[in-house]
């Protein structure tokens, strides 16, 4: 009877150990099935995600399109350019109220003075290189 509780005991651990080994077997399979579906989700969701922005970049650009082609905004832009022209001639108004230059008129002081500072240089490179004697000095009255 020893024999054959212990061939029981036996049989039962085999069965069990076989068990064990097809769960594992079955939860190794399980796992490689899942990490392939997961890699292949993951990309499908990445090629979605691209072309859903390229045909929202797509859509924006039509948007852009249709909206700078609008009278209103055609007009907005005119109103705009209205504005800035009034309000450069405001701005002039009170520089010239205050006396006080504009860019425009300082840009163009620098470049007479730029102009005239080159003349300088050339006429007193010409003086010396023609060997022009300096004016005498002013001696003294007593």
């Amino acid at each position: 009877m020893a024999e054959q509780t212990t061939s029981f005991v036996d049989e039962a651990g085999e069965r069990i150990t076989a068990a064990r080994e097809r769960v594992d077997s079955e939860i190794s399979r399980i796992q490689k099935e899942m990490t392939a579906r997961r890699k292949k989700i993951e990309k499908d969701i990445t090629r979605n995600r691209k072309n859903i922005e390229k045909q929202a970049r797509k859509q924006v650009k039509q948007l852009e399109k249709g909206i700078r082609k609008s009278d209103v905004v055609k007009a907005l832009e005119g109103w705009r350019g209205q504005a800035e022209g009034l309000l450069e001639d405001t701005f002039e108004g009170l520089l010239g109220t205050f006396q006080i230059a504009s860019k425009s008129d300082v840009k163009k002081i620098d470049r007479k003075l730029s102009k005239l500072t080159k003349r300088l240089k050339e006429i007193e490179r010409t003086r010396q290189t023609n060997g022009a004697a300096r004016p005498p000095a002013a001696t003294p009255q007593a």
